[in-house]
């Protein structure tokens, strides 16, 4: 449960910065789907394909994730490649760093999204809320032993959920202390999975 938090805390984080330094998500393509969506129909164009970019990114992120671990690499190899990008996010050129952002987190969000057999993203929340609100009411509805099993099952993803909010308010105050504010997370991201761990 603690490399899920983390891992939402940098993700949140990331986030932030995306938004506020990059004009785009990080790891959110909710929300770049939704800027592409009024940029198309208010013909900005150039904007429209900006944010389509960096959905490519993300996506394209999530394939070389998959592609290391269909070759038997651990989510370790992933994360570190993850905090090389964010490293250098800050000293290249908007467009660029803002695809890279969404290249890194596409990448972290595939290489680690099972903990103790539970399935969660830690990169965007949405689903993981609606599987709270599930988790909620199959709690509610049991008794004795399964309500114990069940809402210790369903807490992961309000803990995940918690660790994206405050990781977000964390980007929100470096973003205005520091001048490279993502080589913080890139010094975290490679201690959060073990070498040895597999997904």
């Amino acid at each position: 449960m603690l490399q899920a938090c983390l891992l939402a805390l940098v993700a949140g984080y990331a986030d932030t910065i995306g938004y506020i330094r990059y004009d785009a998500f990080a790891g959110l393509m909710t929300g770049n789907t939704i800027f592409l969506g009024s940029e198309l129909a208010t013909g900005r164009f150039a904007a429209a394909a900006f944010h389509l970019a960096i959905i490519g990114s993300f996506l394209t992120g999530v394939v070389i994730s998959q592609a290391l671990i269909k070759q038997d690499f651990a989510p370790f190899h992933a994360l570190c490649m993850t905090s090389v990008m964010l490293a250098i996010c800050g000293f290249l050129p908007h467009g660029v760093a803002a695809l890279l952002l969404a290249l890194a987190m596409g990448m972290q969000n595939s290489a680690a999204n099972r903990f103790n057999g539970v399935a969660l993203n830690t990169v965007f929340v949405t689903g993981n809320l609606q599987k709270l609100g599930e988790g909620l009411v199959a709690w509610a509805w049991s008794s004795g032993s399964e309500r114990s099993k069940s809402i210790d099952s369903t807490a992961i993803y309000a803990y995940v959920w918690i660790a994206y909010a405050f990781g977000a308010a964390a980007g929100a105050l470096a973003h205005g202390l520091m001048t490279y504010p993502l080589l913080l997370p890139a010094m975290i991201l490679p201690f959060i999975m073990p070498l040895n761990s597999r997904r």
